[in-house]
């Protein structure tokens, strides 16, 4: 029982815990709001161990986590304050074994899916006017929200008595009367409601995943509008992820929704007048606002501007110059000209430090408030396929005045194509639900005069929004390669661990300074730490994308609600190729002279080019993308000594008799990927403690059996073992298993570090590895020699090794040769990390599985289930189904990750052949060698080694008879 709480915060009758102690809280107000309020200002650890607290105020960081009566991972700003609540602080890790933590929710039994005419994501100012006009002319309207209440962060509303106390202002009345508005007119409002992923069904048609009170559920549009609005952009200097620290938005929301002051003495800091909104506000209720820190110069040090202004509209000019009078009246000071340096404390805020031309100053504050512009919240139109456009650091949308996009059903509205302010977007919404209602086939009648007025109070809106920030032009906060302490809050990566990284051998753009440093894994999916990745792995690609490919979730999701069985198969389901790229102007290749061109610059191509430049053979990698972007960085990094399920037995490719040929060169692989480890003095990652493939019938078992005899046959360390020890090896599996086979040379990589350090050392040993080399024709010339025709120029050389994996097929053809290489989208999965929980490799005997746990915590979910190409983008993506029954499997086997989140999911080609490599130079073309595999990772280096030494004409000391594309031939007659 909680005792109740003296408090002086009018109306904080509810009583509630934090790691034991008792708070008084106000119903109706967020957690975090409660914390705040009663002096926590840490919710949750970093993965650094630092202590973390509320930050963007909106649920985008995931800073302010915590655990809810037993439940991790709540957001405090959206999670709602409930009489008896036990809330403690969130881990670094979570110990998913400990009783203390429930589940997070109960396994669906199937995912209710909703259709609708329109369906509205976002309840602020945009989508309300977007859900009002279309509602106004009968579609039938659905909006959802993140938040528990629309209104967005523009229409807040007063939503406790102390806020209510602070006085109800125009701002609040004007959105209070808006969605009144839209609820007369019978708009389904769906609060608490988190889109997580989107895609297409098979007629073409929108699927939306969302989650409401842990329940997966699943919207079927026929238009869609997305007013997803924008999240502040962070400030990226030394002391950004104190306690104390955050953005002005979310202070503004603990004030305006909840009646709290985010401190006592704060300083703001950063670009923009919303900056000096919330220094007015924080005035009024009480707070000491030290100082406004804005990078900008003073207005009045620009008079044209400040003229422009005034003339795009006279009233908003004016009452920005009556803010900043009574800012200045009431001794707030405005450092015009002047930058946040660093943030200093301990456990949370303790000063912070500006600059300016005139020298730096230190305020001793106990909160600092960052406002530095904001980001178009545009994760689910770049996931559905909306054209972008790159303006400057950002991507905005490409849309028409009412907001339509290149898809024909997907309007973007608002901030989530570009920010411009609340009216340009409700302008903008007004027209994007008269256009959408048009298309769904409504009457839209007597129509041209109100469409005249949207136009005219948008484009009215839009200059005087192009005069304001014209008015506040501040250029670049700060440089990348200037910054110091943690570029990445989420993976706590260091500016200086990007610098090294970036600064190493080989092109390091934001994809690959990401899979090096695992900066943008984390669970804010790169939002705030992505332009920092962007810049830094720039290296003169100025049309590199400043924003990182979304992936699903969009948000992290609880794993258990979105796990539903779902039918399986053997094998893998063979997929089309993507559409070749038209690949743009480059600049040419230096001429060279090389003894052999290897093509693809993945885990099998780099090993090639390794032994090959050991042995002294002059060797260059062509790469049409960057190194490990494609299977060889996608996949799931299992080293795989024994056959999986579908591998063997009925379901079993070509009977399975390929697949256990292979089997020696798997152990030797594996052994070779730990001499090399050794050699480079380098850490891969690699853990050899064997895998487990678990059986819960007894047919499973007499499966094991037989597969395991084999096994041994072809010298792989494998048996069956029973309940007992299989629950001694691996305690956090379901009791429900009856055994499982153990194969003790099984076990797992790093493939993020792993194939950097095979090309650093093939760089090394003098290969040359050429990125962003397309490859568009192959001939041979009247010496012999390989002509090799590349969009960036002309290559030779007496030997090619073909090396690209799902597209071998594709290199094949361009020499008149058939490589019976397909491509396989596979997906894989990625929970948030947690404390130990699997020590081994573990696969289920009948169904799709592999899972393991990485190193730095994260548990890596696979097994073969089948992705698809986005249409649009041309690249592979997880599909809903897939991620549903993969994940379903998963906590079938592992029943404790039912506590744990889903923060991400990504999708590869895999290769798909025979269940064995093809290797060796292909009859009736003296020089072409195929160097193909569909357990690529595992293979790689060995793959490699043979290669290299058929290449050269050495012994590859084995016979690679049974890898010979002949075999095919063989096979048709």
């Amino acid at each position: 029982m909680i005792e109740a709480v003296p408090s002086s915060r009018p109306g904080a009758e509810a009583r509630i815990s934090f790691d034991g102690h008792p708070v008084a809280a106000v119903p109706g107000e967020s957690v975090a709001a409660a914390l705040i309020g009663a002096g926590w200002r840490a919710q949750s650890r970093g993965k650094d161990g630092t202590a973390r607290g509320h930050y963007c105020g909106m649920g985008v960081c995931h800073e302010c986590l915590v655990v809810v009566d037993g439940q991790a991972g709540q957001r405090a700003c959206l999670t709602k304050v409930r009489d008896g609540q036990r809330i403690e602080t969130q881990p670094a890790r979570l110990d998913l074994a400990s009783p203390a933590l429930a589940e997070l929710t109960p396994l669906p039994e199937a995912i209710e899916a909703t259709e609708v005419d329109l369906l509205v994501v976002g309840a602020g100012p945009a989508g309300l006017a977007a859900a009002h006009t279309a509602a106004s002319l009968g579609a039938r309207v659905a909006v959802i929200d993140e938040r528990p209440a629309p209104g967005g962060q523009f229409y807040k509303q007063a939503r406790t008595a102390p806020a209510r106390a602070l006085g109800i202002d125009r701002q609040m009345r004007d959105g209070a009367g808006l969605i009144a508005a839209v609820r007369a007119l019978g708009v389904s409002f769906h609060g608490e409601t988190m889109v997580w992923g989107a895609e297409r069904d098979a007629s073409g048609g929108l699927v939306i995943g969302a989650i409401r009170e842990g329940r997966a559920l699943r919207y079927r549009p026929r238009q869609l509008v997305i007013a997803t609005g924008a999240y502040e952009e962070p400030l990226n200097v030394p002391g950004w992820t104190l306690p104390g620290v955050m953005t002005t938005g979310a202070a503004q929301t603990l004030l305006r929704a909840y009646g709290v002051r985010p401190g006592e003495r704060v300083l703001i800091a950063g670009n923009g007048p919303l900056n000096l909104q919330v220094a007015a506000e924080l005035h009024r209720a009480g707070a000491r606002v030290a100082a406004v820190a804005e990078r900008a110069p003073s207005p009045f040090s620009r008079p044209v501007e400040a003229m422009a202004l005034l003339r795009a509209h006279p009233a908003l000019a004016l009452s920005g110059i009556r803010r900043i009078a009574a800012l200045k009246a009431a001794g707030v000071e405005i450092a015009w000209g002047t930058a946040l340096k660093r943030i200093e404390g301990t456990d949370g805020v303790e000063a912070a430090v500006t600059g300016s031309d005139r020298g730096e100053m230190r305020f001793e504050v106990d909160t600092v408030l960052i406002g530095n512009g904001f980001s178009p919240a545009n994760e689910l139109s770049r996931l559905l396929g909306c054209a972008h456009r790159r303006a400057g650091e950002r991507l905005e949308v490409e849309r028409d005045e009412n907001g339509a996009t290149s898809q024909p059903d997907i309007f973007v509205v608002g901030e989530a194509g570009r920010f411009a302010g609340a009216h340009v977007a409700m302008a903008q919404g007004r027209l994007a639900g008269r256009e959408a209602a048009r298309r769904l086939g409504r009457a839209v009648q007597g129509s041209g005069a109100e469409e005249r007025v949207a136009r005219r109070a948008l484009r009215r809106q839009e200059a005087f929004q192009r005069a304001l920030w014209t008015l506040f032009e501040a250029g670049a906060a700060s440089g990348a390669e200037a910054g110091e302490g943690l570029a990445c809050r989420c993976e706590a990566v260091a500016f200086e661990t990007l610098r090294q990284a970036a600064s190493g051998t080989g092109g390091m753009d934001a994809a690959a300074l990401k899979r090096l440093t695992r900066a943008g894994m984390g669970r804010c999916q790169s939002r705030y730490c992505g332009p920092v990745l962007a810049r830094m792995g720039a290296d003169g690609r100025a049309a590199a994308p400043p924003r990182l490919a979304p992936q699903m979730p969009l948000r992290p999701v609880p794993l258990a609600a979105l796990a539903l069985e779902k039918p399986e198969w053997g094998g893998h389901r063979r997929a089309l190729l993507p559409e070749r790229q038209a690949a743009g102007a480059a600049e040419p290749l230096p001429p060279m002279d090389v003894g052999t061109l290897v093509i693809g610059g993945g885990i099998a191509g780099l090993s090639t080019a390794l032994f090959l430049a050991r042995a002294g053979e002059s060797v260059a990698v062509l790469e049409r993308g960057t190194v490990n972007s494609g299977a060889s960085g996608g996949n799931a990094g299992s080293l795989h000594a024994q056959l999986l399920s579908f591998d063997y037995g009925a379901r079993a490719e070509a009977g399975g008799g390929p697949a256990a040929m292979t089997l020696p060169l798997q152990r030797d692989s594996i052994e070779l990927w730990r001499t090399l480890e050794r050699e480079l003095a380098a850490d891969f990652e690699i853990g050899v403690t064997g895998g487990v493939m678990v059986a819960e019938t007894q047919e499973h078992l007499r499966f094991l059996e037989a597969k395991t005899a084999l096994e041994r046959r072809f010298g792989i360390d494998s048996h069956v073992i029973g309940a007992d020890e299989l629950r001694r090896l691996e305690p956090a599996l379901s009791e429900r298993f009856l055994g499982a086979a153990f194969a003790s040379q099984e076990g797992k990589i790093n493939p993020l570090v792993a194939t950097h350090g095979v090309r650093r050392a093939a760089e090394a040993a003098g290969a040359r590895v050429l990125e962003g080399v397309e490859v568009l024709g192959l001939s041979r010339e009247p010496s012999g020699a390989w002509s090799v025709r590349t969009h960036r120029g002309l290559l030779r050389a007496p030997r090619l090794v073909n090396a690209a994996g799902a597209f071998a097929s594709r290199i094949g053809a361009m020499a008149g040769l058939d490589v019976p290489v397909f491509g396989a989208p596979l997906q894989m999965v990625v929970t948030e990390a947690v404390a130990p929980l699997v020590s081994r490799l573990v696969a289920h005997a009948g169904r799709h599985l592999t899972l393991k746990q990485a190193s730095n915590g994260n548990v890596v979910i696979g097994g073969g289930w089948t992705a698809a190409l986005d249409p649009v983008h041309q690249h592979p993506r997880p599909l809903l189904d897939s991620l549903e029954g993969n994940l379903w499997v998963a906590q079938h086997v592992v029943p404790a990750l039912r506590k744990a989140h889903v923060i991400r999911s990504w999708a590869a080609m895999n290769i798909n052949i025979d269940g064995a490599p093809i290797l060796g130079e292909h009859p009736g073309a003296p020089g072409f060698f195929n160097a193909v595999t569909s357990n690529g990772y595992t293979l790689g280096p060995l793959v490699g080694r043979i290669t290299a030494a058929l290449a050269t004409g050495r012994d590859p000391g084995r016979d690679i008879e049974p890898f010979s594309i002949a075999r095919f031939a063989k096979g048709r007659s």
